[in-house]
């Protein structure tokens, strides 16, 4: 996990505990993942985020990827893109409880190595 990532986390879950009390106890930590993706390939993430969550997430890459944050209702709803983007970061809240996928594609013609992070936390 990168240093600054730590300290955001670390900063978000302090300023939490008093308002959450044993609630802070039960933020899960955060999920680092490393995965090179071939041409036309993707890389899917999905978790449940409930609307008192924020999610933090950060990516890196050694060649630009397609991102989106989305979820489902009926169709498909994006809630973040970025295209052709090596490296992202940032936080979301949902307007709803719902399953929420961080999706990373590979539309190019070479191999991609991805690196990513993400936790959900309190608002």
């Amino acid at each position: 996990m990168t240093k600054l990532f730590q300290i955001l986390v670390a900063v978000v879950a302090f300023a939490a505990l008093p308002s959450l009390g044993q609630e802070a106890a039960k933020i899960p930590p955060a999920k680092v993942v490393t995965k090179t993706l071939i041409a036309s390939t993707a890389q899917k993430e999905c978790f449940s985020l409930s609307g008192r969550q924020r999610l933090y997430y950060r990516y890196r890459a050694d060649g630009p990827l397609d991102f989106k944050l989305s979820h489902q209702t009926d169709t498909e709803v994006v809630d973040i893109r970025r295209d052709r983007a090596d490296s992202a970061a940032g936080s979301f809240v949902p307007k709803t409880a719902a399953d929420h996928c961080l999706v990373w594609t590979n539309s190019g013609k070479q191999a991609v190595t991805l690196r990513y992070e993400f936790q959900r936390g309190p608002q």
